[in-house]
């Protein structure tokens, strides 16, 4: 059954909905008078001809997790050396992200949602609670995977963050880490400006087709859609892996998770690249995307022995006990750095 639950607190207030169990609209408030919406929500949701797209993209929005991770079919063009393979399900993403969750239970500050699986997938079920901070501009989630047979799935976080439409008036900041790794193919009905299975050292000086490209501030002046995977990320000090500068409003916002579990970041930056519906050429949005996953291609591609995202095959489950992680949002104004409390 559909529906969507509010939170509101002092320092915020957050939409949830039943739908991929997707967070979004977040509004974080930063002293008296800054409100940051950081979420992305796709323009087309509420749309009629919206009603036509797959459960993921019908309402897309915000934040929530994918398990198995990764898209159902491989791209064309893979280098040599690549293997491709058959999904074992028809859903991109996975289950979860394409249908409606139940409320286990729901208070301004906390929801708590659980979902069932089909009885063919390793996956039994799984819950998530998001909590929003008492004390902070800030919400904390926690996602629990049961499973019915031991298994290891490709898994992870989607949270999907706003850009607005002025040219590179957000600015990313990583964490250190093992080198961005660029995809491996052109993206199917895309504009790629990125040279595809490159490794670069920097955000700001990317492997491009006609020179170096600077995604690490956004939106990019030219349409682009790329796809990169930043290998062994991490935070320095407690700070965030990722951390994004909202300069108009002079205030960040951090994305904090557990590296050890899902060791690298996905950057999913749609920025007017796809020119069909429902993008229409004209969708701004940042994807960070904690994963453990060969990019999104986990389930339909296998990589050489030797590339350096090969091991990357996704977290062990098993019936014994479920697989918990932890992962926090939260907004501060500039120039102060909070880390993990």
């Amino acid at each position: 059954m559909s529906g969507s639950w509010r939170l509101t607190w002092d320092h915020g207030s957050a939409d949830v909905q039943s739908l991929g169990a997707m967070l979004g609209p977040l509004s974080l408030r930063i002293g008296d008078e800054r409100e940051l919406e950081i979420m992305h929500v796709a323009p087309w949701a509420g749309m009629t001809r919206a009603d036509t797209l797959p459960g993921i993209m019908r309402r897309l929005r915000g934040e929530w997790p994918c398990l198995p991770f990764g898209c159902t079919e491989a791209p064309r063009g893979l280098p040599a050396g690549w293997g491709t393979r058959a999904p074992d399900d028809a859903w991109d993403h996975g289950y979860a992200a394409n249908h409606h969750w139940r409320c286990v239970s729901a208070t301004d500050t906390r929801i708590h949602l659980a979902i069932d699986y089909p009885a063919g997938s390793p996956i039994e079920h799984i819950e998530r609670e998001i909590a929003a901070d008492p004390h902070a501009p800030a919400v904390d989630i926690t996602l629990r995977v049961w499973a019915r047979r031991p298994a290891r799935v490709p898994a992870g976080l989607h949270p999907t963050f706003r850009l607005p439409p002025a040219p590179e008036r957000v600015r990313i900041m990583l964490g250190p880490h093992d080198g961005i790794h660029s995809y491996p193919a052109q993206p199917a009905g895309a504009v790629s400006r990125l040279l595809s299975d490159t490794r670069s050292a920097s955000l700001d000086s990317l492997a491009g087709v006609d020179g170096p490209i600077d995604l690490a501030h956004l939106p990019f002046a030219a349409p682009a859609e790329e796809l990169l995977q930043v290998r062994a990320i991490g935070g320095q000090d407690g700070a965030a892996p990722i951390t994004l500068h909202y300069l108009d409003y002079d205030a960040c916002v951090g994305l904090w998770w557990d590296t050890a579990q899902l060791p690298d970041l996905l950057l999913w930056v749609s920025n007017g690249g796809r020119i069909h519906f429902p993008w229409m050429s004209s969708h701004l949005a940042l994807g960070a995307e904690p994963v453990n996953s060969l990019f999104d291609l986990g389930r339909v591609a296998t990589a050489p022995a030797n590339h350096p995202l090969a091991d990357r095959l996704g977290i062990a489950i098993g019936p014994d006990a479920p697989w918990e992680t932890r992962y926090r949002i939260a907004a501060w104004p500039q120039p102060s750095l909070p880390t993990q409390r």
